[in-house]
């Protein structure tokens, strides 16, 4: 079977459905979304903790999560359906004073694209969050106005407007390879047959680089698995707390209802694609937010899940075309940041395959700059 495409999206989750949505209200319908899975989102993004803020360390990310921001706050106006967006805001926090000072200077340049972040004291913490009992806390930044929001809503919403615009997503169905024509694209080949068409966007996930390898581009982003817990109902913490962070550890809290969401990253744990639920990570948390909340000890824990950060050598994602394969596109690497970037990533793609200006710089996302050594390093990675 062939068939015929303007364009090819990898990976029907949130990257590459938002992808498709945003081409789609600009005219190009004839795009055809692949996935291997049985539903769409069934990997990482079926698995968010669905954060939403705006505090990053380029300019280009702030106005990212600006665009995702304002999209989730109107959601159901475009997609008939709420994101179920909450501003209960970000809590970060520090006990490295050079971190303090890197993030006392990010929020500078924040605040000047409107970000409303506060750099908070440690009593001013303590005033604030009573919760927190952190030892050797040097400060703090809060944003109002980030929050959470329901990644299988946005991504239903996503899937939905693209098809009633013509979108035709293919679930169980494989890329096993990128055809070629002379170093342009020219289609793929999956396990139900053949694909023709000039564009293919790698929005594969923590497969991107297995992706990439089929049209001979070295794409740096490995899997890593990341695991979130939830509490049963548990009263001895406030109803309303922000996003809450320490940075130095990764560990994290939010409400989950009357439940209590929490999880951590283990920078020992090697790259793999296990989405089994470890129960050693969990030990090692409990351990290190009971540091920090020690109310906490008396919540006992529901469920748990894991999932797969795509994660980049400088935690920043790589976006857009590959200059030496005309119509080869990524979209990847997000670190953690799929979720709220989502609707970014597919509004400057769009711009991209239809000729137009990118709304933001996408310097610090290009793929070239780990060949010229210049990293987009940043700062808050959980």
């Amino acid at each position: 079977m062939t068939d015929n495409a303007d364009v090819i999206i990898v990976g029907a989750g949130l990257i590459g459905l938002s992808i498709a949505y945003h081409l789609a209200s600009k005219g190009i319908s004839n795009v055809i979304v692949i996935d291997k899975e049985g539903v769409w989102g069934h990997g990482s993004s079926g698995r968010s903790a669905g954060g939403v803020r705006l505090e990053f360390s380029h300019p280009s990310a702030v106005k990212f999560s600006q665009y995702g921001l304002e999209m989730f706050r109107h959601f159901e106006d475009i997609f008939g359906i709420s994101s179920s967006f909450n501003a209960c805001g970000y809590l970060f926090l520090t006990r490295d004073a050079s971190k303090w000072t890197v993030m006392q200077n990010l929020s500078l340049m924040q605040q000047a694209l409107g970000v409303p972040v506060k750099c908070l004291s440690p009593q001013e913490v303590a005033s604030q969050f009573s919760y927190v009992q952190m030892e050797g806390l040097v400060g703090g930044t809060f944003c109002a106005d980030d929050g959470i929001a329901d990644p299988g809503a946005v991504l239903y919403g996503f899937a939905r407007r693209a098809i009633d615009l013509g979108v035709t997503i293919r679930l169980d169905e494989q890329v096993t390879g990128i055809l070629m024509n002379h170093n342009h694209i020219a289609g793929v080949k999956t396990t139900k047959g053949i694909v023709m068409g000039g564009v293919v966007v790698n929005a594969a996930g923590p497969y991107a680089a297995a992706v990439g390898q089929m049209a001979g581009v070295e794409i740096p982003v490995r899997p890593y698995r990341r695991s979130i817990y939830v509490t049963t109902p548990f009263s001895k913490l406030p109803q309303t707390i922000p996003m809450t962070l320490e940075l130095e550890t990764t560990s994290y809290l939010r409400r989950e209802g009357d439940s209590i969401l929490l999880g951590m990253s283990d920078p020992h744990e090697p790259s793999s694609y296990h989405t089994d639920v470890d129960h050693q990570t969990l030990e090692k948390l409990i351990d290190t937010i009971l540091r920090w909340v020690p109310n906490l000890a008396e919540a006992s824990i529901m469920r748990g899940w894991a999932g797969l950060y795509e994660v980049s050598p400088d935690d920043t994602a790589i976006i857009g075309e590959v200059p030496e394969i005309p119509g080869f596109y990524m979209a990847n690497g997000f670190s953690g940041h799929g979720f709220m970037h989502s609707p970014a990533t597919g509004r400057v793609i769009a711009e991209l395959i239809m000729g137009e200006e990118p709304f933001v710089d996408l310097t610090p996302f290009a793929l070239a700059r780990f060949n010229a050594d210049r990293p987009t390093t940043e700062t808050f990675v959980i």
